[in-house]
């Protein structure tokens, strides 16, 4: 700047210079949230000379890398700071670019935008747009879905999906996850298939068949089947499809009947198609080629288990004699006509017949059998030949002689038959005699296998006519006494003998359990109530199924060691009904049970207290104990939570109230489903999901928003959203202990949330807002609930702006986490509460977009003078921000005036500001001159500023130099220019100052224009066109002056051609005179003189009706140019006068126009004034 002011008092100053060549004229920038911006603007001159000068930025977030430069090309670097701004929001700045060529100005304009998810269908911004996505290209859908950003697409969707997507996207994740979560969340509907038939019959193959079965699913989405075949003659194409293999709804399963593998007879099989939600049954039925007969012998064994169960009946004495043996022979005819009337079914008969009564019919049957050899495979029906011969005198002689003999031998060749033991039994004088022998041949004949009904019958029957035969329990005897209880056969006394062997009975088993449950149900007694009891015992006792008989022995006042404690373990979850007396009081003194069974009594004596108050009243102490005891050992059921809630009335110490608040939200859930193994609950405010064992169909949970998503996860650790059923209890009521733990400032995650929620209209109370506080502070929480809370934190705080006590937290709050939220509302608060470097800081890290103006400008006040008036650079940008807002005061203005430094026109008004409150501007006027200068701006208030400046005692210096660059500007520039700058340089010359010419110049321009003048601007006219004609410098306002200016020097009969290029430029006029219309005359070329810094200018001389017809040729560094043509004639005002070019135009109009008498007058005078000029003036020769 010192130097531009030295060329301007050295005349050394160059007007028209080249300009300044930009890369960007405009910048525009979009960015996404978050993610700062660099560019490079490249500036350089278009005569590619050395250019230097400084950047400015109106905006504190451009950012630019150096403030000067200087060189040819200039890169500046530039940056957009970003932080703190929000998608949709905009910045907008202008670069300044000050330089030795010109002050010029770059717009800056960014975007926050959107980073919208890009897919092959377009952005993906919400949910809609992912589903219509998800049915068109699933596997890019599931990319998306397990990507980063998905959670992007459920911004502005119900806060309930967002927990339920971070549910269903936990690894492993699988398309199946993301079909769970589209079915969550309502938008569509589950797979189903169709099966195109569900069986299929091929017979009478001939070789292996290739078949297709049609598989139809309901909608699109994603489904996994897993197919599995039983029988050997099946095989699939595939084992697992999925809704890939779907051509539009429709797959074909290929399968394969092996026809080898077929054998004789048909087979049966299935393929099951499974999938997670069912199992889907397709029965294919197969034989082989070859025509197969039905086999008489299946005929034949079910006819004959057809008999043995009408037998069996008949023996129970379900039906009758009569009824019996008719639907038996009904029976063997059928089986008679079916071709399967053997040696057996002939027996059968004759048996019926001799059990009726009717011998002859008997006989009848069993006559044929009489000379029948009977093989080995049939000792059974030759031992029931014999007897039934002997006894109906169809015997030969021979055959009674040895029936018995062979009868026995039968039996030793075959001891496991059933049917000759019986004979044996019956036929035999010596088992006759020995009932005892028999029982010990039946139960013999049990342990070498025999399982036969008959066998149990014929046992019984024995016990029923001496129970003494029952003297242990055996296998043999269980089984036998099992039967007769199935069909209710079993005498009281029998039953009272089996409770009492059962005490004998050293180990537990089932079986005998079993007998003894039957027996009870036979003849209920108390004292089976005690067999049982003691036996099971034996076992498991804590079984919950041995409960009832538990019950039944305290009921009836049974004394047995441990069954108090017995009754407890096994008691039902949730046992409503009232304790027995006995067993209340027994546990007052003699408490061995578990946490979970002591829970159990207490519960149930809590639910009965209005029924049994003397009982609760001896409980109530060791009740409170036990729940102090348990809350702390963080055990929850439903009996745990009647307990708490009814003996804990009061949070006395912080670690009951942690302990309390991981109880107190406790859930049941209940699924019946086998597959599902753990019950996962979800909090979208929380950033780790939970996960609940799930026993016996139950899990207890934690659940603390009413929005929580709860999922069921399998063995195979695939998760359910909406496709399992189950039912939820609560289980307690947490608002007796809120406020407790709220007091003894508990800051477990679920109560915070609890306390807090995920509802942005729940207000925050002063009890309430420790909870909020400490949210802000825990990394549990997802970023979005803790933004949300922090914005809840601000409005509270701005609504009770007036409250000092909360100015601790403020103090100590993670201010960047707020500020992150709402900056605005943050800083609002801050300076509010006077808290103003700590409010600084935040603007310089996250800008002041969207802060009261009003506020700002406290702000800014109030640092400036805490800083005592230092330059500090984020004031500087605070200060000119609220300056530009119109928003100021005295503080502000004297620091802007010692610290800024923007484009001359922000200084300008910057002054005329200071102006306003009548403040000292007298550095900043120079600063502003002196930029003006460098840069080459005229100000609209350069004269005012130049005035003050002046009044102000200003540096002679640099009110010349301002003066004379304001000079340049009117006389080659032609600015308009204020008066006082004409002032400033006639002072000049009337002091004869040293001054440019250039000033002289402009003063002279200046005076042409006026209309009157002093004595004192005549006598600088008159010097200074002296001093021009000395150097030579005529220009074509000269002629505005009145002719007593211009006479002496000859330009009355002057016509001028004037033009401006640049100074460099050469310049040729071509021209000829056209006289009476004659054009024959060649055109003429002469150089233009340049008279000032490319102002060229050619004189001439015309008489009347003389026309000078010319053009010019304009030679430039880079370029050489040719003018229109153009006309130049006399002007009329030189016809006028007495000069003696005047009076010769004079004539020639005269003559031109006929006028002969102006013509002869015009002669006479040009005489007059020719013989006056010989006589004064004679001609001296030498």
């Amino acid at each position: 700047m010192k130097r531009r002011m030295e060329q301007l008092l050295n005349g050394r100053f160059e007007y028209e210079v080249p300009k300044l060549t930009l890369s960007d004229t405009q910048i525009n920038l979009t960015t996404n949230e978050g993610e700062n911006v660099r560019g490079e603007l490249y500036v350089a001159a278009e005569d590619n000379r050395r250019i230097k000068g400084m950047t400015m930025s109106s905006n504190r977030r451009v950012l630019l890398a150096k403030e000067k430069f200087s060189g040819t090309t200039v890169c500046i670097l530039y940056g957009l700071d970003v932080k703190g701004l929000s998608a949709g929001e905009t910045v907008d700045a202008v670069i300044t670019i000050n330089s030795n060529l010109g002050e010029y100005q770059v717009p800056v304009h960014a975007e926050i935008k959107d980073d919208w998810i890009q897919t092959s269908r377009g952005a993906v911004d919400n949910l809609e747009a992912f589903i219509k996505l998800a049915e068109s290209d699933y596997r890019e859908a599931f990319r998306l879905y397990t990507s980063e950003s998905f959670l992007k697409v459920l911004q502005g969707e119900d806060p309930g999906y967002e927990s339920l997507y971070r549910g269903m996207s936990r690894n492993p994740v699988t398309y199946q996850h993301m079909e769970e979560f589209l079915i969550g969340t309502g938008k569509k509907e589950p797979v189903t298939l169709r099966l195109e038939k569900t069986e299929q019959t091929w017979d009478h193959l001939d070789t292996t068949v290739k078949d297709c079965l049609n598989l139809y699913k309901s909608t699109w989405g994603y489904t996994r089947m897993e197919v599995e075949v039983t029988g050997d003659f099946l095989e699939v194409e595939k084992k697992v499809i999925t809704s890939e293999d779907f051509i539009g709804s429709v797959y074909g399963l290929e399968y394969l009947i092996r026809k080898e593998k077929l054998g004789s007879g048909r087979k049966y099989g299935q393929i099951r198609i499974k999938t997670v939600y069912g199992t889907y049954i397709y029965e294919v039925k197969a034989s082989g080629n070859a025509s197969y007969e039905l086999s008489t012998r299946t005929y034949e064994k079910k006819g004959q288990a057809a008999l043995a169960t009408l037998y069996e009946k008949y023996l129970l004495g379900e039906i009758k004699q009569q009824e019996w043996k008719e639907a038996s022979l009904k029976e063997l005819e059928n089986l008679r006509n079916l071709g399967c009337y053997y040696p057996k079914q002939q027996l059968t008969e004759a048996y019926i017949y001799e059990q009726t009564g009717d011998v002859a019919n008997a006989m009848s049957v069993l006559w044929p059998l009489r000379e029948l050899k009977f093989t080995r495979e049939q000792m059974e029906e030759e031992a029931w030949y014999l007897a039934l011969a002997v006894k109906t005198s169809v015997a030969t002689e021979e055959q009674k002689m040895t029936a018995q003999a062979r009868i026995e031998n039968l039996y030793r060749m075959n001891p496991g038959s059933y049917p000759i033991l019986k004979v044996l039994m019956e036929t035999s004088e010596e088992y006759k005699q020995a009932p005892g022998r028999q029982m010990y041949m039946l139960e013999e004949l049990f342990d070498l296998g025999c399982r036969s009904p008959f066998l149990y019958l014929a046992a019984y029957e024995k016990m029923e006519t001496e129970a003494g035969y029952l003297k242990k329990l055996s296998p043999f005897m269980v089984q036998v006494l099992h039967y007769a209880a199935r069909y209710g056969k079993l005498n009281e006394e029998l039953t009272m003998r089996i409770g009492h062997l059962s005490e004998y009975v050293k180990n537990f088993q089932p079986v005998i359990y079993r007998l003894l449950v039957k027996c009870y149900e036979a003849y209920p007694g108390n004292d089976l109530v005690d067999h049982i009891c003691k036996y099971i015992m034996k076992g498991q006792p804590a079984k919950s199924e041995y409960f009832r008989w538990y019950q039944l022995a305290v009921e009836a006042d049974i004394r047995i060691t441990r069954l108090y404690e017995y009754y407890i373990e096994t008691m039902p979850q949730g046992f409503q009904s009232v304790l027995p007396q006995v067993i209340r009081m027994y546990f007052v003194y003699n408490n061995t049970l578990s946490s979970r069974k002591r829970a159990s009594v207490y519960a149930n004596v809590i639910r009965n207290k209005e029924a049994d108050k003397t009982t609760y009243q001896n409980y109530r102490k060791a009740m409170e104990a036990f729940a102090q005891e348990a809350l702390m050992e963080g055990r929850i059921s439903e009996d745990y939570a009647t307990i708490y809630q009814e003996c804990i009335e009061d949070i006395a110490t912080p670690a009951l109230g942690e302990a309390m608040a991981k109880v107190m939200f406790s859930y049941r859930v209940y699924c019946d489903d086998p597959k599902i193994r753990s019950v996962i609950v979800c909090h979208g405010e929380l950033k780790e999901e939970q996960s609940y064992p799930c026993t016996d169909g139950a899990a207890y949970i934690q659940l603390y928003t009413p929005d929580a998503r709860i999922l069921f996860e399998d063995e195979k650790r695939r998760r359910y959203a909406t496709t399992v059923d189950y039912n939820i209890q609560k289980l307690m009521d947490e608002k007796p202990y809120l406020q407790s733990c709220m007091n003894l400032d508990i800051a477990t995650p679920g109560l915070l949330l609890a306390v807090c929620g995920n509802d942005s209209r729940r207000q925050i109370g002063l009890s309430t807002l420790g909870c909020y506080q400490h949210v802000v502070e825990m990394s549990e929480f997802q970023e979005p609930y803790r933004h949300m809370v922090c914005r809840k934190i601000l409005e509270y705080y701005a609504e009770h702006a007036g409250d000092d006590t909360l100015d601790s937290y403020l103090k100590k709050m993670d201010l960047v986490t707020f500020a992150k939220v709402d900056k605005v509302l943050l800083c609002e608060i801050l300076i509010e509460k006077g808290m103003y470097a700590t409010a600084l800081d935040m603007i310089s890290r996250y800008g002041y977009e969207g802060i009261k103006t009003e506020s700002l400008m406290k702000l800014t006040s109030y640092l400036i003078l805490d800083y005592d008036f230092v330059e500090q650079e984020e004031l500087v940008y605070l200060a000119q921000y609220v300056f530009e807002q119109g928003l100021y005061n005295e503080v502000i203005l004297i620091y802007l005036s010692d610290n800024l430094l923007g484009s001359v026109e922000q200084m300008a008004l910057l002054w005329e500001r200071m102006r306003g409150f009548q403040l000292d501007t007298y550095a900043l006027e120079e600063e502003i001159l002196l930029l003006s200068m460098f840069g080459r701006v005229y100000l609209r208030q350069g004269a005012a500023m130049l005035e003050q400046y002046v009044a102000q005692k200003g540096k002679e210096p640099v009110i010349l130099a301002y003066i004379s660059f304001w000079a340049y500007g009117y006389f080659l520039g032609k600015k308009e220019t204020d008066p006082y700058i004409f002032q400033c340089l006639e002072q000049c010359c009337r002091r004869k100052q040293e001054v440019d010419r250039i000033c002289h110049l402009a003063l002279l321009k200046y005076y042409a224009e006026l209309d009157t003048y002093t004595e004192e601007q005549e006598k600088l006219i008159d010097e200074i066109l002296e001093e021009c004609t000395e150097n030579s410098l005529r220009f074509a306002f000269y002629r505005k002056f009145p002719a007593r200016f211009t006479k002496p020097y000859q330009m009355d009969d002057k016509q001028f051609i004037q033009v401006q290029y640049p100074a460099g430029a050469r310049v040729t006029i071509h021209y000829r005179l056209i006289r009476d219309k004659d054009t024959g005359e060649n055109f003429k070329s002469e150089p233009m003189k340049n008279m000032y810094q490319g102002i060229f200018v050619k004189e001439f001389l015309l008489f009347y009706d003389e026309i000078l017809e010319y053009y010019l040729t304009v030679e430039l560094p880079d370029d050489t140019r040719q003018t229109e043509k153009k006309l130049l004639t006399m002007e009329e005002s030189l016809q006028e006068g007495n000069t003696k070019y005047q009076l010769i135009n004079q004539m020639l109009a005269g003559r031109k126009l006929g006028r002969r008498e102006q013509t002869e007058k015009a002669m006479e005078q040009y005489l007059q004034r020719e013989h006056f000029a010989r006589k004064m003036f004679p001609v001296l020769h030498a």
